[in-house]
């Protein structure tokens, strides 16, 4: 017998790079759409709770706009929107916040048969500085009954995800959401942000679907002092890796690596963590779990998801970088890994035990520490063989150097010695001694050059 939730809601998260030349224009264009995207400007009064869950340096990257002060808002909004958006290139994470009026407009007229009927709660865009971007649309399933069917849930969690521009499968999906008549409108919707923007890199892009992020609270008489959690273990685990209700799939509670990605300091909770879903399942039997919970998940949990990801993101660029072999690119990435490190790279963000449990959950979800040694390690020996290349032709021409200036010194003791009187021979050795001096400058110069056009025509002189 298929589960019942008491409550739920799914954020659907679409990663996008917008390349770092169209960064500024990007957010000009969100800007410019004022009646549609609106720039959060967070306030202590409005969530404080959710502002000092994390260390003051962490608050700082993730809501810059906290620290802007009544004059300095006031200013802004009299800015014009390219001054706007200059500010908020050089900004940390900034966010944007989408006016549902503007799409939500259509009927509300549902087709009930073999469809999942669900509501869009609210969809936002958070940037950070790089132009690491992604699009948050959170979502709830709706139910004429008092509870939701689990079934249900993982099967629009199952759905939903792969309505994106990347995904090229032409899947029929039988969910409809409220207000909007063709789910693949979705699509559309998502294509009108980012075209002409995003990266045409996908090797940098491996997400062809979106990333799932779920909370659903089950009743307590399905999971209570009675309740054996082995029992919901599999409908967990479905939950967890956003496997649809029809699969026959048993997971193997054996599993070592099932258990690792799992977390619960609680009795009636358990969150799962994944590199494509991250949920947490609870049951109303405990209070906190129906009155913080929800708030908690989707504020300063999902904001520690984001960093995460985020961090991931930026590794797998530079990875991508520094595989293409392109030796133009190397002051580049290591200005951007230096400023990765210092700004960007945390290991301790809050204050919060369970919230560190959570954050060192993540960090070994999307392997972190592993991606970040190999990115230095093989940045390190492109680094080296480039240099050292370099380094062994420069004393190849030293040596050249090094024995014409003998040989030409050699001829001019002779000429001397010798009192050579040649109308030819002392303006030629006057020559070859000033081209032998000037022939290193000259090697600089056009090393200076090729470096040049390789980075013009990408690297492949």
């Amino acid at each position: 017998m298929s589960l019942s939730a008491k409550y739920q809601y799914s954020h659907f998260i679409y990663p996008f790079l917008v390349e770092k030349n169209k960064y500024i224009n990007f957010i000009n264009n969100l800007l410019e759409q004022d009646k549609n995207w609106k720039l959060k400007i967070h306030e202590h009064k409005e969530d404080e709770e959710t502002y000092n869950f994390f260390l003051p340096y962490m608050k700082k990257f993730l809501f810059p706009t906290l620290f802007w002060n009544s004059d300095y808002i006031k200013k802004y909004k009299s800015m014009s929107n390219s001054k706007k958006a200059n500010i908020l290139k050089k900004t940390s994470c900034a966010t944007f916040e989408f006016n549902l009026d503007s799409i939500k407009t259509s009927t509300e007229f549902k087709k009930r048969y073999g469809v999942i009927d669900f509501d869009i709660i609210s969809i936002k865009v958070i940037c950070f500085e790089p132009g690491v971007c992604f699009l948050d649309i959170k979502t709830e399933v709706e139910d004429d009954n008092e509870n939701i069917d689990f079934d249900n849930i993982l099967d629009f969690n199952n759905m939903f995800r792969e309505v994106t521009p990347r995904n090229s499968s032409n899947s029929k999906y039988n969910i409809k959401a409220r207000g909007i008549d063709n789910i693949n409108d979705i699509v559309i919707f998502i294509k009108s942000i980012i075209s002409g923007y995003e990266s045409n890199d996908l090797d940098k892009i491996y997400y062809d679907k979106m990333f799932t992020y779920s909370y659903v609270c089950i009743g307590k008489e399905e999971w209570n002092e009675d309740t054996n959690f082995e029992s919901l273990k599999n409908d967990f685990y479905k939950f967890q890796y956003v496997v649809d209700s029809k699969s026959s799939a048993i997971f193997n509670t054996d599993c070592a690596k099932l258990d690792e990605n799992t977390y619960s300091r609680w009795k009636y909770s358990m969150f799962g963590f994944s590199r494509e879903s991250g949920v947490v399942l609870v049951s109303e039997n405990e209070k906190y779990n129906i009155t913080k919970m929800p708030h908690n998940f989707e504020k300063g949990y999902l904001y520690m998801l984001l960093l995460a990801f985020y961090q991931r993101m930026c590794l797998i660029n530079f990875l991508q970088d520094i595989l293409k072999k392109d030796k133009t690119m190397i002051p580049k990435l290591n200005s951007d890994l230096t400023k990765f490190t210092h700004f960007s790279w945390f290991s301790q963000i809050t204050n919060s035990e369970h919230g560190m449990d959570i954050w060192k959950r993540w960090q070994k979800a999307f392997e972190l520490p592993e991606l970040y040694d190999e990115v230095h390690r093989e940045y390190v020996e492109y680094y080296n063989t480039v240099v050292t290349s370099g380094q062994a032709k420069i004393n190849i021409l030293l040596i050249i150097l090094y024995s014409a200036s003998v040989m030409f010194a050699g001829l001019g003791i002779v000429v001397q010695l010798y009192d050579i009187k040649n109308t030819w021979l002392e303006p030629l050795l006057m020559y070859s001694i000033l081209l032998t001096a000037l022939s290193y400058p000259i090697y600089t110069v056009l090393r200076w050059l090729k470096h040049k056009l390789e980075k013009h025509f990408g690297g492949m002189i």
